[in-house]
């Protein structure tokens, strides 16, 4: 059915209701006003709302349905234009709010008329893509009620970070290929099968060898084609985006030509785009399969390294230790999703590392469990009715004969104890650092309630010296020298960044919109939860910045996505991040 657009809102005939008019924008505005200063929360016609300053005599209004002190706000969808002068007041498009806020931007006279041009442009394709996503998800109405499985979770975070100029921004990704390609659309393809000369086939694995693997991959996924594996040749499944790109190298020619390499087509079962677009699901099969993709989404371009694939095998032989298991005894409900293996093509002996993949745990094999993304669980409301968090606080409600009151503290306690306290004690007693931002955060539920949390994505995972101290005599590649052993600087600046900030304030704020207790309490209940591992800890360094210091340090996407640069080869990523109040410290004061 046909999607019209009243009004500059969203009417899908499918739910019968009007979506979210400021869906496609709000993670623009939210950025904007975390790293810039010439707003005030005021009043407008009786109402609330943000005044972003022009000039003496215009500014930008954006009423709004909630004020949040962590800066996750919830606009109406109304974007209005004031004139003090002539005291007129007139609505106007968010493409024309966007070229009058950013000339008046902190800090964008350090920037070139084309890093702005750029920048505008992925704005708009941005908030185009979300428009379009909103329009054509297959089963829009049941994301915004679930309760939902892992695929459509993961196929449901339409929004993106809510603290991104472009969240939904495809960079090299053609308009055709969204709705074939992308999550947002319901995304499902089969892979390109090569094959492949085990001359020019690398990678490593931990258990077990990197053709064990693929021959798992082809026996579930692709049995037609064993028939091709032999001595000689090896198969392996290559992303269909990424193969396109991939035969433009002239290292990918050449193995073409010299019969290294041969395409076998689109065959087997088909896979589902996630949240990452470049991490890809099959229920049928015991891995779920991370690419390289050469597509700049938010302030990376997606390709993977072999430094990264060799992060994610030290944290597989971490976690087989002793150590980490009698960790691990005392939260049995929090799991590490391994990636025990990568593979890739190379030439003339060198990696091509735009060709890597790696190989993930599949663990979300039961689709009829509640099982969601913590971003997906957490972004602003689709529509005007519904909230997927609150939905499981009526079914907490339900299930334990509680006021919806009560569902919320039953329901932020677990959250608190069962993901956000076994990240920081990890980081405190084992010194394994997990940069969980809530994209990276899988949360299963039972009877509404969080049960059990995995964390993905080992490229984000980091030693600190206590780290090293606990692995190096029992893991034979964990040691000083990794380029994954982070200093005590790098660990209080980013770890609490992605736990606290981006994980953590997403929930608290998320819970407030609705309307159970303000941020300031649940930022007190969360301290609370944090505070009883202090004095166990044995690195207590980074626990009392998150429990005692005045600021956090605060990624600021707003400026690192206007300067055009790849986030990942940036040299020094401290130079993006910017102090912000630490909100937790705070309600102790």
């Amino acid at each position: 059915m046909q999607t019209v657009i009243i009004r500059n809102q969203f009417y899908n005939p499918r739910i019968e209701t009007v979506l979210n008019k400021s869906f496609s924008w709000s993670s623009f505005a939210n950025a904007y006003l975390r790293e810039n200063t010439n707003w005030a929360h005021t009043q407008f016609q009786q109402h609330p709302a943000i005044q972003i300053s022009l000039d003496d005599h215009h500014d930008v209004l954006l009423p709004i349905h909630y004020f949040s002190e962590v800066g996750i706000h919830h606009f109406t969808g109304e974007i209005l234009l004031k004139d003090a002068q002539s005291a007129s007041i007139e609505t106007i498009s968010f493409e024309k709010a966007l070229h009058l806020l950013l000339p008046h931007a902190d800090k964008i006279a350090a920037f070139s008329r084309p890093q702005i041009e750029q920048f505008s442009a992925q704005v708009l394709q941005s908030q185009k893509f979300i428009e379009a996503s909103l329009q054509n998800h297959p089963n829009i109405s049941h994301l915004t009620t679930g309760p939902l499985n892992f695929i459509e979770a993961e196929q449901g975070l339409l929004a993106g970070h809510n603290f991104h100029p472009a969240a939904k921004s495809r960079q090299q990704l053609a308009h055709d290929e969204w709705a074939k390609y992308s999550p947002e659309f319901g995304a499902k393809f089969q892979l390109v099968w090569l094959k492949v000369s085990r001359t020019v086939l690398e990678g490593d694995a931990e258990g077990q060898a990197i053709e064990s693997y693929l021959d798992t991959l082809v026996a579930q996924s692709a049995p037609e084609l064993a028939a091709n594996v032999n001595d000689d040749f090896a198969v392996m499944p290559m992303h269909p985006w990424q193969w396109q790109y991939l035969q433009g190298l002239s290292s990918i020619q050449t193995l073409l030509s010299d019969k290294l390499i041969s395409e076998l087509g689109e065959h087997g079962l088909a896979w589902s785009a996630t949240s990452s677009v470049r991490a890809i699901c099959q229920p049928e099969v015991d891995y779920q399969l991370k690419y390289s993709l050469n597509i700049k989404l938010t302030n990376s371009v997606r390709t993977l390294s072999v430094k990264e694939c060799k992060r994610g095998l030290r944290v597989f032989d971490a976690c087989q230790t002793d150590t980490f298991k009698d960790w691990q005894s005392h939260y049995p409900e929090f799991v590490v999703l391994q990636e025990p293996a990568w593979c890739a093509l190379s030439f003339n002996d060198e990696v091509i590392e735009e060709s890597i993949f790696l190989f993930r745990e599949n663990q979300q094999l039961n689709q009829n469990s509640e099982s969601l993304v913590l971003a997906t669980l957490g972004q602003l409301p689709i529509d005007d009715q519904n909230h997927l968090l609150l939905e499981q606080l009526k079914r907490v409600s339900k299930n334990y004969q509680v006021t919806l009151e009560e569902a919320a503290e039953l329901w932020f306690k677990d959250f608190s104890q069962k993901v956000i306290l076994p990240l920081c004690d990890l980081q405190a007693n084992l010194g394994l650092v997990c940069l969980a931002h809530q994209q990276n955060i899988v949360i299963e539920f039972a009877q509404g309630l969080p049960s059990k949390t995995f964390i993905r994505d080992c490229q984000g995972f980091g030693f600190s010296e206590l780290g090293i101290k606990q692995f190096s005599a029992q893991c034979k590649d964990i040691h000083n020298d990794i380029e994954h052993h982070w200093s005590q600087a790098q660990i209080t600046r980013y770890f609490p960044y992605y736990v606290i900030i981006n994980s953590g304030y997403a929930v608290i704020a998320a819970l407030s919109q609705l309307g159970f207790k303000d941020e300031r309490t649940w930022c007190q209940k969360l301290h609370a939860t944090l505070s009883g591992i202090l004095s166990t800890a044995t690195d207590k360094q980074c626990l009392q910045q998150i429990l005692e210091q005045a600021a956090f340090q605060c990624k600021g996407n707003f400026y690192c996505y206007l300067t055009g640069d790849n986030e990942n080869t940036i040299a020094d990523p401290a130079v993006i991040y910017f102090d912000m109040a630490n909100l937790l410290a705070q309600t102790q004061q």
